[in-house]
């Protein structure tokens, strides 16, 4: 296909820094993903990766790898199961689970987003491409309520308010019976160091930062937490080069940094 001109911004414009972390990943001599289809759609694009190349490309693989580790955990239990991808941007997550036949997947993002996307991927029977913001909750009427199932949001709650991320939780327990939701929660420390090279990079804003961990739990009783890892716990930072690891044991050490990311798993 012909390299595609990318006109995107604010948080519409970070699914190219996490595409571009996960094609630099497959490229490693002892990659985490393996996300080879990035590296191939990384190539297809027409854009300045350089404009975000100075994010931390390890902590989103090690955070992908680990929200797919839980999913493949949940589609092993219930081979039936749903599964929504919020916010997927330009995610291979599909093709890196590769889900049963039975599996119904539902990849959900802004109208422009799914637009690009289409250019790489295609709606086929078991996998269905929604053009809504997350916000926007209509696109909750189009998804089948009679399987388990699991919702993942890999670097996207954080552009929400809290009281958004409470009505989007609370929406989900009142239309799923039964399931499993997994997210990042990001610390003031991380958001308020950042805030400013993000917003002059792709004009986005994080709005929702979480510094303790017990004020998520309160924001829907239906919801039970199973896991509250930090970034730096992850067994995956096992896999990155020795340098890398050195510096990221170190500051797992610090507790603004040790606590500066967390992923969450729920289940209702």
């Amino acid at each position: 296909m012909d390299s595609r001109k990318i006109n995107l911004s604010e948080e519409k414009e970070t699914l190219l820094i996490t595409l571009q972390a996960k094609a630099q990943d497959s490229r490693s001599k002892n990659p985490i993903l393996d996300d080879k289809k990035a590296a191939e759609f990384l190539h297809m694009i027409d854009y300045d990766f350089e404009n975000v190349s100075h994010f931390g490309n390890e902590i989103m693989v090690i955070r992908a790898k680990q929200l797919d580790t839980w999913l493949q955990k949940f589609i092993k239990k219930h081979p039936s199961a749903t599964v929504l991808n919020l916010g997927c941007g330009l995610d291979t997550r599909i093709t890196r689970i590769n889900p049963p036949s039975m599996v119904n997947w539902f990849d959900v993002d802004f109208p422009e987003v799914i637009e690009l996307r289409k250019s790489f991927f295609k709606s086929q029977k078991g996998y269905v491409m929604i053009s809504s913001s997350i916000t926007d909750l209509n696109w909750l009427n189009e998804i089948p309520k009679d399987q388990p199932t699991i919702i993942l949001a890999e670097g996207v709650l954080e552009y929400l308010t809290e009281d958004e991320v409470k009505e989007l939780l609370n929406l989900i327990t009142s239309n799923f019976p039964k399931g499993q939701i997994a997210f990042d929660v990001m610390s003031s420390f991380v958001v308020n160091s950042g805030k400013d090279r993000l917003k002059e990079t792709t004009g986005a804003v994080h709005k929702w930062t979480v510094d303790d961990i017990n004020t998520v739990d309160q924001l829907n009783g239906k919801l039970e937490r199973m896991a509250a890892l930090s970034i730096f716990r992850s067994k995956y930072i096992h896999k990155l080069p020795l340098k890398t690891r050195l510096l990221y044991s170190v500051l797992g050490m610090i507790p603004n940094f040790r606590s500066m990311m967390k992923l969450l798993l729920y289940k209702f």
